[in-house]
């Protein structure tokens, strides 16, 4: 009878122990958080070309409205007395700027390498001396592919490193610079239907007096870049990006 008792006593115990162990399990499994691959985040790079114009206030207000920054690329020429408060107050609002050119006329900067280097160290002094700071970012007029620059190129690019300059092409454009007039719905268009190809998409648009739709239309841009939950950032803050060769 004493051999039962034990029996049962020992049998009892181990239940006890097992349904302990059973329940401290759960606990446990319930408190472990699941977790799995993480979406990539989205950060959109605005950029604007040939600026600074007589549009750029109403672009910086855009931008300001829709707490949007944006990197824009300037042109030495269009940089008059007039308008250094413009370019002070990009960089005030938490833009960023970059050398585009001083002159923009092909035949001058892209003839051979001491014309391109001088045209680059005069737009990027001008730029210097209005905001106080030295320029690190570059893009190439009509980007780093077109027929004018792809001798001289490679070598550019090197160079450019060595001076510490990022340059940066585009993966999406809104193609308001192909006409003057360019219907604010065809940038629209032509920015969405790329956009979502890229996580982190590098847009182009341009900034000059004969591109008042873009100013009009950028409105509409930013909020459908918004709705598809991209943030918004300058590219100081990416890695450089151009043409991959095979495009040449």
């Amino acid at each position: 009878m004493k051999r039962l008792l034990y029996g049962l006593g020992a049998a009892a115990l181990l239940g006890l122990i097992a349904w302990q162990w059973a329940e401290n399990s759960s606990t446990k499994v319930e408190n472990v958080a699941v977790t799995g691959p993480q979406p990539a985040e989205k950060v959109a790079y605005v950029t604007f070309d040939d600026g600074p114009s007589e549009i750029t206030p109403d672009i910086l207000d855009t931008l300001k409205k829709y707490d949007a920054k944006a990197t824009f690329f300037l042109i030495g020429e269009e940089i008059t007395k007039e308008r250094e408060e413009i370019v002070k107050r990009e960089i005030k609002e938490g833009h960023s700027v970059g050398v585009h050119t001083y002159c923009h006329k092909k035949d001058e900067m892209y003839c051979n390498k001491e014309y391109f280097w001088n045209d680059f160290e005069k737009c990027k002094t001008r730029i210097e001396e209005v905001i106080g700071k030295p320029v690190s970012l570059h893009r190439f007029p009509w980007g780093s592919n077109n027929g004018y620059v792809c001798p001289l190129v490679d070598d550019l690019m090197k160079e450019l490193q060595k001076k510490k300059i990022t340059s940066f092409d585009w993966n999406v454009s809104g193609e308001d610079s192909i006409a003057v007039g360019v219907p604010m719905a065809s940038i629209y268009q032509n920015v969405k239907k790329d956009l979502d190809k890229y996580d982190n998409p590098i847009i182009l648009l341009h900034d000059s007096n004969t591109m008042k739709n873009t100013a009009a239309v950028l409105p509409e841009i930013l909020e459908m870049i918004k709705e598809k939950g991209y943030r918004f950032d300058t590219l100081a803050s990416r890695e450089g990006y151009v043409f991959p060769k095979s495009w040449r």
